[in-house]
């Protein structure tokens, strides 16, 4: 009885990320970017551990009735795939002639991502851009690309999706995890501090920016790096 109950609350956890996906949507009606990116770390943590604790409390055997993957998805789509899109349209990251473009092959192309039944590979990787478009329109907003930038970024990443690179899982990769997980953690809190920046009244931590950007900047280039090389030199059968 314990156990089942542990597993209801592990799905109701996951569930907690579509109330996030709902209060950052209500900051970006408010013109509140800061805060919606907010809600959509938090979104983004729930997503990054829940997997775990369902994991140790044998989610699946004890509630089978319970598809928490669909539930996963169901969450993901929202906070991964549609508030960024909207983000895009609210906030004119592109051309105006372009938007609607834009936030199609955003929430297109994504479709295939989460019906796709092969984009895990055997060893825990992403196969093609995981449609990890909250990050991407993150960066965006981080690195202050022009509004055609971000639409030849959009384009870009809506066509690696289709190109079967391997990507990332931190927390399910289990080559060099300890590794990746402490990198994935300083990573975490470069971006809360570029976050922060991104508010109307500077933080005095502001005044290292030029570190914690640059450090930023490194850890992605590894993250690069990793993904790169177990696709093109270390391929594991999939």
């Amino acid at each position: 009885m314990v156990n089942k109950v542990q597993s209801w609350l592990v799905h109701i956890f996951t569930a907690l990320g579509a109330l996030a996906g709902f209060l950052s949507l209500v900051a970006i009606l408010s013109d509140n970017i800061f805060l919606a990116f907010i809600w959509l770390s938090l979104a983004f943590f729930i997503d990054g551990v829940d997997g775990t604790f369902a994991r140790r409390y044998q989610v699946k055997e004890m509630v089978p009735a319970i598809d928490g993957s669909i539930l996963d998805n169901i969450v993901d789509y929202l906070n991964y795939v549609f508030i960024p899109a909207v983000i895009v349209y609210w906030f004119s990251l592109v051309p105006s002639q372009l938007t609607l473009l834009a936030v199609a092959l955003i929430l297109i192309v994504s479709c295939y991502t989460f019906a796709n039944t092969k984009l895990k590979t055997e060893d825990n990787y992403f196969r093609g851009f995981p449609a990890a478009w909250n990050i991407v329109i993150f960066y965006l907003f981080v690195i202050g690309t022009s509004q055609l930038t971000n639409f030849l970024a959009i384009v870009f990443f809506s066509v690696m999706t289709f190109i079967p690179l391997k990507y990332l899982h931190p927390f399910r990769v289990k080559e060099k995890k300890s590794l990746n997980l402490f990198m994935t953690a300083i990573w975490g809190l470069c971006c809360v501090f570029l976050l922060l920046d991104l508010r109307d009244t500077p933080t005095q931590l502001s005044i290292y920016r030029h570190f914690y950007y640059w450090l930023w900047v490194v850890l992605n280039l590894y993250f690069v790096y990793v993904s790169l090389s177990r696709s093109v030199f270390n391929q594991a059968r999939d």
